[in-house]
């Protein structure tokens, strides 16, 4: 079995000299801050518009998202481009004035910024971080609540809880996370921090499926080669370890061929 996906998510208040630019006009605001949003939103983030996918952080492409984010951010023109301009100097190296930034727009109420900071904080001060996590999570950032769960489940600036993880990796699930769902479907099934509960890890594991998570294929589909908790099913077991594989397992793809060769 493999266990839990327990690895956080993430999913300047001084102005940079060196590229320090004017007040834009009106009009060159507003497509600095399309430009933004098209470049360097989060897809965590539920108040960016409509028609912006969001990026991952290693995707952003730093030479046009930061003279963009820069002007998007300039005039006061809301925290969610403050945080983007964040998620740029992020990836540019610029950890500490991503930091200011983070902090700048979570004080403003951006859940997913919160999130952001707990992770940018959590090595230097893990307390601090899970305070992040917690605020967001009670704000209802899904990231959040998923992020809570880890530090809950991992013991990150708070003492190991099985049972407040498992009401964590709950929260976010039950808004469409499906590595929360698998999270939470692990806890059930090794029953190490929490008691085992295997119908409900299966439950929790489909759900996870349903949401096309691989590492729930292959949790699932051992139980289903075993006969553990459902009925034997080599067919189905089959079945799941394909898919896993087809989204890059290669364990799965390992047990699939195994499968394939006993027929």
């Amino acid at each position: 079995m493999k266990t839990g996906t327990t690895s956080l998510r993430m999913p300047f208040l001084a102005a940079l000299a060196a590229c320090a630019l004017g007040v834009p006009s009106m009009a060159e605001a507003g497509e600095s801050r399309d430009i933004c949003d098209q470049l360097a939103a989060s897809k965590f983030d539920t108040t960016r518009p409509s028609g912006f996918p969001g990026v991952d952080e290693q995707d952003i492409d730093i030479d046009k998202a930061l003279p963009a984010c820069q002007d998007a951010s300039a005039g006061g023109t809301g925290p969610r481009y403050t945080f983007q301009l964040g998620r740029v100097l992020s990836k540019q190296g610029m950890k500490a004035e991503a930091i200011a930034l983070y902090e700048q727009a979570s004080t403003a109420g951006l859940t997913i910024a919160m999130v952001n900071l707990g992770a940018a904080l959590e090595e230097d001060n893990p307390a601090q971080a899970f305070a992040w996590y917690r605020k967001a999570s009670e704000a209802g950032d899904m990231l959040g609540s998923y992020n809570l769960g880890v530090a809950y489940e991992n013991g990150i600036g708070v003492e190991v809880s099985g049972p407040l993880a498992l009401e964590a990796y709950r929260k976010a699930s039950d808004q469409g996370d499906g590595s929360a769902a698998y999270n939470a479907a692990v806890l059930l099934d090794e029953g190490t921090l929490i008691p085992a509960d295997k119908p409900e890890a299966v439950r929790l594991y489909t759900l996870a499926i349903d949401r096309n998570n691989a590492d729930a294929m292959f949790n699932l589909a051992q139980m289903y080669e075993k006969g553990e908790e459902v009925g034997a099913d080599k067919a189905r077991a089959l079945e799941l370890y394909r898919r896993a594989a087809a989204l890059g397992d290669t364990e799965a793809a390992d047990n699939a061929k195994r499968l394939e060769a006993a027929d």
